[in-house]
């Protein structure tokens, strides 16, 4: 009927009535893939004869394909990522690099003065306490690990005896770490914040983090720093010192991908602008709490006002009090105290007791 009717309104025109389901692939211009191929395969042909006339559709079929024609490849797509910026291996902590640590951190020596030839004996250079103090400080990092005679065993022949640990900071590395940075870091600059940006920033895994944190006792700042500025600066001396010492090379990924492909750098965001995002965040969320108040009708100022007048009349009454006490003196306050004690009441509620003693107090009645 549709079509009766198109006919006889368009009359010489020819109108194609289409069906959402039966005509999908009409409808929504989607074409086989094998016309596709013929297409783009036309269309190489005529872009690899410049100067010659374009040949109709139908000379781009596939019988007139040369025998060693190739279907055309899509181009290559820009990768976003790749090997080269890509985390670096993590590992453990290797037993000589702790042993190495705490002896550099105990003489405040640098690691490269620490020969692992030499024996912790010859190390103390005869000072007993000292030597104590580290076998002490590496049997609490290591456990019974440690052989008898470590002091004259060299370092090197010390970690093969040792062989394994946890492969991270022991119970004895880990709260040097954590007193260097309550003690030398700058607020904000936490271990958590710094295991963060090593992440992020340089590609390192927590085993290896905790590597570098090692190489950090030993470049312990003498003060306090003052700012994050100085802290990251700091940072990257120590992450430099690990990556020289290591063997490996930091790819920075903390850049974008833009469209060009390039990476631009993100500008890194301070403690206190983020303190101050908070701030902001709190004040806007407080602001929008009192409209919503407002248009309820609730006086969010209800509560305060009455913690104000109790306050008010608290400090009244013990003004009152004050004066009493000034004027009567402490020994009379302190007489005119209840004495009365809960823990200290009897009560007696055996009736047969009372029952012989009432009979007996009838008898001496009658003696009497």
């Amino acid at each position: 009927m549709a079509a009766k009717t198109l006919e006889a309104v368009l009359k010489s025109k020819r109108a194609e009535l289409l069906h959402i389901e039966r005509d999908h692939d009409a409808i929504y211009y989607v074409q086989p893939e094998s016309k596709i191929l013929d297409n783009s395969n036309a269309a190489v042909t005529v872009a690899a004869t410049p100067g010659t006339e374009p040949q109709p559709e139908a000379s781009a079929k596939p019988e007139s394909k040369p025998a060693n024609s190739e279907p055309l490849q899509p181009p290559p797509q820009p990768q976003v990522g790749s090997e080269a910026n890509a985390p670096i291996a993590d590992q453990p902590v290797p037993v000589l690099d702790v042993i190495l640590a705490i002896i550099a951190f105990k003489a405040k020596k640098p690691l490269g003065d620490i020969s692992i030839q030499q024996s912790i004996k010859s190390l103390v250079a005869g000072k007993s306490t000292f030597q104590n103090e580290l076998l002490g400080d590496l049997q609490k990092e290591f456990g019974n690990k440690i052989p008898d005679k470590a002091e004259e065993m060299s370092l090197k022949e010390l970690a093969s005896a040792v062989g394994s640990s946890g492969g991270s900071l022991g119970k004895c590395t880990q709260p040097f770490v954590a007193r260097m940075f309550n003690s030398k870091m700058p607020g904000g600059f936490s271990l958590a914040q710094t295991r963060s940006t090593l992440q992020t920033s340089y590609g390192l895994g927590p085993l290896r983090q905790d590597a570098l944190f090692l190489v950090a006792l030993t470049m312990e700042p003498v003060s306090r720093l003052t700012s994050e500025a100085e802290a990251s600066a700091w940072l990257s001396t120590v992450a430099q010192t690990y990556a020289a010492r290591v063997g490996i090379s930091y790819v920075v990924s903390s850049g974008s991908t833009g469209d060009d492909g390039r990476k631009g750098a993100v500008p890194a965001i301070s403690s206190a602008e983020m303190q101050n995002i908070r701030q902001q965040e709190v004040a806007h969320i407080q602001q929008q709490i009192q409209v919503l108040a407002r248009y309820a009708g609730i006086d969010l100022l209800d509560g305060t006002r009455s913690a104000g007048r109790e306050k008010a009349v608290s400090a009244e009454l013990q003004s009152e009090l004050d004066q009493a006490k000034i004027e009567l003196g402490d020994e009379f306050m302190t007489g005119v105290l209840p004495q009365f004690d809960a823990r200290k009441a009897r009560h007696f509620d055996s009736y047969w007791n009372w029952a012989r003693q009432d009979a007996y107090e009838w008898i001496q009645q009658a003696i009497a």
